[in-house]
């Protein structure tokens, strides 16, 4: 078995600064999805537990991002349920491990500034114990010589939820780079 690639390896058409930022920014994706509560266009009025479930599913992904931002990885990592798949523009295969995602949070917190995400928009799906939330997140990430510059890379994610007891956990998460 080959070894995996660095989760923040770019693309090799585009270039080197969009290909860190594009890393950067799926690394950030999951926990930009918790920052916003919408539902469907002509979903009408929310039932109280849909809406306890928008918000308690919004909260996890609050607390996912605030937990990426921070590099957290005891926060970070908790967020994703025991069976999980975490993919991104920047992975050649899904994380399915926590090791996976140890490392690839360890890959964007080892540099200076690490890069950050936040969330542009949000749409939320609740259907008992699943909430699917979809939009756009912004990382910032650093480019060039000792990263002293930000770049902005927006990407679309979607996030898949389940209900496990009292909380909301990760089951699925994929994040890519907006056309």
């Amino acid at each position: 078995m080959m070894p995996s690639p660095a989760p923040f390896a770019p693309a090799r058409s585009a270039p080197p600064a969009t290909r860190r930022a594009a890393a950067a920014f799926a690394l950030c994706l999951g926990l930009v999805l918790a920052g916003c509560e919408s539902m469907p266009a002509g979903s009408g009025a929310a039932s109280p537990s849909t809406a306890t479930g928008t918000s308690t599913a919004a909260q996890a992904h609050a607390r996912l991002i605030e937990a990426f931002n921070g590099c957290n990885e005891a926060a970070f990592i908790g967020a994703y349920a025991p069976l999980f798949t975490f993919a991104t523009s920047n992975t050649r295969q899904p994380v399915t491990t926590r090791e996976g995602l140890q490392r690839y949070l360890a890959a964007g917190c080892a540099g200076r500034p690490n890069p950050t995400v936040a969330l542009l928009a949000q749409s939320t799906r609740v259907s008992g114990a699943i909430t699917v939330l979809a939009g756009q997140y912004r990382f910032k990430v650093p480019v060039g010589s000792g990263g002293a510059q930000l770049a902005d890379v927006v990407q679309n994610f979607t996030l898949v939820l389940e209900r496990m007891g009292e909380r909301w956990l990760v089951l699925a998460h994929h994040v890519s780079v907006a056309p």
